[in-house]
């Protein structure tokens, strides 16, 4: 009896190992059936070009005319009349407005009055003197009468011509009534209407007058800059109002100090402006052309790694990528000069680095050209090592 229950317990032990090689079986088969083999990762490569690399500086600007004039009365009067108005084009010369001299004319009339009677002396003081001329040699008269007679002669002279001096000048007064452009432009600005009293002491300008034919901006230059800044250097305007269009001109002239308190110089660029396409008080970005690097290898920023101090790229070789150091240049923000480490006409990864190493098997997705009037756009990319600022427009990595 103890025999057949040792018996039974052996083939229990028995089945139940059966059963759980089989279920290990069964496991292992599922597990080798679900297990698939990972794919390359897939990256985005552009093919790097030779470009000219002008090295600028930017800064915001706004437009202001060359010239600009306040238009008043130097003679007190009441504004009889304004004849242009606000966005008016005048030439220099033409009569803008009107004034009603407050006194002006009776002075003129007190003026030739005295006048008259200056005459009147200088024709007395001549005969007298012409007379006492004619008996000083008959002895006649002394000397000393002949020496008051030509005093009295050239006081009086000096007293009519001093007199026609003041109605002169009050005619001058009387023709400034009429208050003309001092220079070729349009109307910014019209102040005063008819009735207001212009001229000193309490009087202002009537109208502003700016010339808009050739305008100019400032833009300003750090003090690491400015040593490659000078008279004549190539510069270009961008304007929030007129997108896609870029004025160009040149420095022609530079502030003799710099402000104390942004340490920046003012660079001054004038631009034609024959079509009247800009306006002063326009906002935009301008910039100055200090160096050129014909020829220079260019980079997008993209593509570029940072650990340890070392920058780096992945350069595709085949369906591999092999890893370069390289040494930057000029920082344009989105793109970088490449001085050593890859040259022209190989592909670099411009996405999808996160994660791959040297001689990583990759796949590639289509080419983005690299064109130097377009901005490289790559889909977003982690990457484990420090991202590129953009912001360092106009410095060197």
């Amino acid at each position: 009896m103890a025999f057949v229950t040792s018996l039974r317990s052996a083939c229990c032990g028995v089945m139940q190992l059966l059963v759980l090689s089989g279920t290990l079986a069964s496991c292992s088969s599922k597990s080798a059936q679900g297990k698939t083999e990972r794919p390359p990762p897939l990256i985005r490569v552009v093919t790097l070009e030779q470009r000219n690399v002008d090295i600028e500086v930017h800064a915001p600007v706004d437009l202001r005319p060359l010239f600009q004039a306040d238009v008043g009365s130097k003679t007190l009067g009441y504004l009889d009349a304004v004849l242009v108005d606000r966005g008016d084009k005048v030439k220099r010369g033409q009569v803008v407005a009107l004034i009603r001299p407050s006194d002006l004319p009776d002075q003129l009339a007190a003026s030739k009055g005295v006048l008259a009677q200056m005459q009147a002396s200088l024709n007395l003081a001549r005969t007298n003197h012409d007379r006492i001329s004619n008996l000083a040699p008959t002895g006649v008269v002394s000397q000393q009468e002949l020496q008051q007679a030509e005093a009295t002669l050239a006081s009086a002279t000096a007293a009519e011509a001093a007199s026609k001096a003041q109605i002169g000048a009050l005619a001058v007064r009387l023709g400034e009534m009429r208050i003309e452009s001092p220079l070729d432009g349009y109307v910014v600005q019209r102040k005063l209407d008819p009735g207001a009293l212009v001229g000193p002491p309490g009087g202002g300008a009537i109208v502003t007058v700016a010339r808009t034919d050739v305008l100019r901006v400032f833009i300003t230059v750090n003090e690491r800059n400015s040593a490659m800044v000078s008279i004549g250097k190539e510069a270009s305007v961008t304007l929030d109002a007129l997108p896609g269009r870029v004025f160009r001109g040149s420095v022609v002239r530079l502030a003799p100090f710099f402000d104390p308190t942004t340490r920046t110089l003012d660079a001054e660029v004038q631009l034609g402006n024959t079509d009247g396409a800009l306006r002063p008080g326009m906002y935009g970005r301008g910039s100055i052309t200090l160096e050129r690097h014909s020829g220079a290898t260019v980079l997008p920023a993209a593509a570029m790694q940072i650990s340890n101090d070392q920058r780096y790229v992945f350069i595709l070789d085949g369906n591999r990528v092999r890893r370069r150091n390289i040494e930057t240049g000029y920082d344009a923000g989105e793109w970088l000069e490449v001085k050593s480490g890859v040259h022209a006409g190989e592909r670099v990864v411009i996405a999808g680095a996160d994660g791959l190493s040297e001689g990583s098997v990759v796949r590639v997705a289509p080419e983005t050209a690299l064109d130097a009037g377009t901005t490289l756009e790559t889909p977003p990319a982690s990457s484990s090592a420090p991202s590129v600022p953009s912001a360092l427009s106009g410095q060197h990595r």
